[in-house]
């Protein structure tokens, strides 16, 4: 017990930044004090649990719900690194540290969430499914209220489909429909598969 106690305390010590670390993606298009990262896995836990009391039965709710937590602990050491450009230049170099690093700093707390860890990253379970899926419709929830502030210049993550991608989940793709009737907008179609371009293209969801 005092030997699970100790561990507990230095895992908190671990991840204590994440309160501090901004969403980059928010800061680099002029979004003054964005939300944390720990802001960010809290609302997207809430998203989860929303969706589970509303549809009993067809998620596994804890799975869901312990995903959400602990999908962006790497980025207590990482820091968050915006998409597209992870994917346009990292891509699997950036899956393996994260990878990694919450490998290191889950030890010796149970397995079960480092495989949740890994569920989230490679999408191999409908809860997976889901928690991507919410990953990016906190994100836009977010861009929705940013712009409600007149706060930063956010335009173009209505026009990334990426930013839009349901993974297959109907309850996300209506969710992703009514935030974009609240602001007005069309939700894009398909990606094209271009390459990304930093300097144009939006996705901070470092999850994705």
């Amino acid at each position: 017990m005092k030997a699970f106690a100790e561990r507990v305390i230095a895992f908190f010590e671990d991840i204590h930044p994440l309160d501090r670390v901004p969403r980059a993606g928010f800061l680099l298009r002029g979004v003054e004090n964005p939300e944390s990262v720990a802001a960010h896995s809290h609302f997207v836990a809430l998203l989860a649990m929303l969706v589970i009391e509303q549809y009993p039965g067809r998620f596994d709710g804890h799975r869901a719900m312990a995903m959400a937590l602990v999908h962006d602990l790497a980025e207590a050491r990482l820091m968050d690194i915006p998409m597209p450009c992870a994917d346009a230049y990292l891509a699997e170099a950036k899956h393996n540290a994260e990878h990694a690093i919450a490998a290191d700093m889950l030890a010796g707390l149970p397995g079960t969430l480092l495989d949740l860890h890994g569920e989230f990253s490679e999408v191999r379970t409908q809860e997976a499914k889901l928690l991507r899926g919410l990953d990016k419709v906190q994100m836009m929830l977010k861009v929705l209220s940013y712009e409600r502030e007149h706060r930063g210049n956010l335009a173009e993550f209505w026009e990334n489909a990426k930013n839009f991608d349901d993974y297959g989940i109907d309850i996300v793709s209506a969710l992703f429909d009514a935030i974009c009737a609240g602001a007005g907008r069309a939700r894009p179609g398909a990606a094209q598969g271009q390459r990304a371009d930093c300097s144009n293209a939006i996705d901070i969801d470092s999850g994705a």
